[in-house]
């Protein structure tokens, strides 16, 4: 299953907007190559989800992306150096963590006229269709070497800031060099 926290904030051309919120007619931001720079919202769908969810941590997948914590299902697409991969796959622990889903959790799947990457949050999300078995949009990728080095030092970066936010006293670390 594809999805979003129903709290998560979607950019649409009137600003951000809470996926819960989003309604068949809106118009959201696509960021995908060869797609539309809007794309209309056909449907959502708000699926009361029990499973296992993943918090991507905020930075994580690209500059400042996303801009807080981010819930997803683990079947949902993003996008990172114009890749498309599934977000269960990525699963490290520190940058992307595994979770049971809290009481009452509702996912949300938006459904686009075209296959694209949509902003969430700052970060890019694959947005579906309707359609699944539809020609064009994003393909999605197996784990590489440019997303695997990115979330290890993503997952470092986040090691230091706790350990410095556990340890206030302790000197900074001098600079390389």
């Amino acid at each position: 299953m594809k999805g979003m926290a129903a709290d998560t904030r979607v950019m649409t051309t009137r600003g951000d907007r809470l996926a819960a919120k989003l309604g068949p007619g809106m118009l959201l931001l696509a960021v995908t190559p060869g797609v539309a720079p809007f794309q209309r919202v056909l449907g959502i769908r708000q699926i009361p989800y029990r499973g296992p969810i993943l918090r991507v941590m905020p930075g994580v997948l690209g500059t400042m992306a996303p801009k807080e914590d981010l819930l997803l299902l683990p079947d949902q697409g993003v996008v990172f150096g114009g890749k498309a991969y599934r977000i269960g796959d990525l699963v490290d622990g520190i940058a992307i963590r595994r979770e049971a889903a809290p009481a009452n959790f509702n996912a949300i799947e938006i459904l686009l006229e075209a296959h694209a990457a949509i902003l969430v949050q700052g970060a890019q999300l694959e947005a579906g269709m309707p359609h699944p078995v539809a020609p064009g949009g994003l393909k999605r990728v197996a784990i590489d070497d440019a997303i695997t080095n990115h979330l290890a030092l993503a997952a470092a970066e986040i090691t230091l800031e706790a350990a410095a936010e556990a340890n206030p006293s302790d000197p900074p670390p001098k600079p390389l060099g």
